[in-house]
């Protein structure tokens, strides 16, 4: 009987964790457990989101090579922490997935994909498109 009170007395809950004050202040175990839009939602409001954002909006603005070539590395460096994050949690955000602040990390990782992949194909149609002019 002491055992398993023990046991559940050891088990992460939002009471005893408190991961999700420091890991996400906003969430509240009221509004129930994060989503992928949730995480998609606050991987743009952070500082690395919106560098890939406004790195993005540049290039995009501008249409120059360097621009497009930064915004893929970015969001390719932004892709790889978040996939790493997600298969090799540490036990911060173990705990903060089990309490339900943090969420599948699948759609942030997806879109860094999708607009590194944008910059890459914008790149390479940048790039022969000035090759095709030096070559006339």
């Amino acid at each position: 009987m002491i055992r398993s009170a023990a046991f559940f007395w050891l088990l992460p809950t939002a009471a005893l964790a408190e991961v999700c004050d420091k890991e996400r202040p906003d969430w509240a175990p009221a509004h129930g457990p994060a989503t992928g839009l949730d995480e998609l939602v606050f991987l743009f409001t952070s500082l690395p989101g919106l560098g890939i954002l406004g790195a993005f909006t540049l290039a995009v603005l501008t249409a120059q090579k360097r621009y497009f070539a930064i915004t893929a590395v970015f969001a390719t460096l932004v892709g790889a922490a978040l996939w790493l994050t997600a298969t090799a949690p540490d036990d911060l955000t173990r705990a903060a997935i089990t309490e339900g602040c943090v969420g599948p990390q699948t759609l942030p990782i997806a879109s860094c994909v999708v607009i590194a992949a944008l910059s890459i194909a914008v790149l390479a149609r940048l790039w022969l498109r000035d090759r095709a002019a030096t070559r006339i």
